[in-house]
């Protein structure tokens, strides 16, 4: 009887802790990642299109984010599809457009919204930024919604070294979506939730007006409570067993 039982406390032992370790993977409307991933939170979007408004110099644009915390889009999101839609970026203190031979010279931008969908009928090509509109990057369900974060009245900056390529780096505050409760954290610059960058390189037009590149984001998430509380459990069994065995 002395026998089964500690076989039995080690069969305990080894579910609980099996089952800790399992439950560190978030799954958000079929999004999947690991919290405890050494690049949480963090992604890349190989396939972006930008477009600059030519008379107010508004910049809108659509993209498919390709790796999460490193992982591609058959790990993180089997069978389905992360699409971005964003917009309503202006430039302070009127128009700006990038012109020739920018040299590097900064416009300053204010407002900005990026929204983020999950659709498990994915009809984006992840391959071609041309094909990219607002069809099939927004009908989806609503995955995650950001506005730009403003520091000194700034949410983006952009870089202007057309014809060469084109620069922008900015924050985000995450306001609503399916992860809002994974990913509203206040833990980057200026209590912003996520951190990005992009960088356009193609002008299929040959203006600064239409063009593609590639963007990243960097933030932190928050572990669901469920996965918490399992680790705690597993934790509690692998204490409770030292316990015992030094008593």
């Amino acid at each position: 009887m002395k026998m089964f039982k500690k076989l039995l406390a080690g069969v305990a032992l080894a579910a609980a802790t099996a089952t800790a370790a399992q439950a560190s993977n978030i799954n958000i409307g079929g999004v999947i990642w690991n919290p405890d991933a050494p690049l949480d939170f963090s992604g890349t979007s190989a396939t972006l299109s930008q477009f600059i408004n030519p008379i107010t110099g508004e910049l809108s644009g659509f993209g498919v984010v390709t790796t999460i915390n490193g992982t591609g889009v058959g790990t993180f999101c089997p069978g389905c599809e992360l699409t971005v839609q964003y917009g309503g970026y202006t430039p302070i203190g009127g128009a700006a457009v990038p012109g020739p031979a920018g040299g590097g010279s900064q416009i300053f931008y204010e407002g900005g919204f990026v929204k983020v969908y999950v659709d498990h009928t994915p009809d984006a090509d992840p391959t071609d930024p041309l094909l990219l509109n607002a069809g099939n990057t927004t009908d989806g369900a609503l995955w995650l919604d950001m506005v730009g974060h403003a520091v000194n009245g700034v949410t983006l900056t952009g870089f202007n070294f057309f014809p060469s390529f084109l620069l922008g780096k900015g924050l985000w505050d995450v306001v609503g979506g399916l992860a809002k409760g994974n990913l509203d954290t206040n833990t980057k610059e200026d209590g912003s939730d996520l951190s990005f960058t992009n960088s356009f390189t193609s002008f299929p037009t040959d203006s600064p007006l239409f063009s593609t590149g590639t963007g990243n984001f960097k933030g932190n998430s928050i572990p669901e409570p469920g996965s918490l509380l399992l680790l705690s459990l597993g934790l509690l069994a692998i204490a409770s067993a030292r316990i015992r065995k030094s008593s």
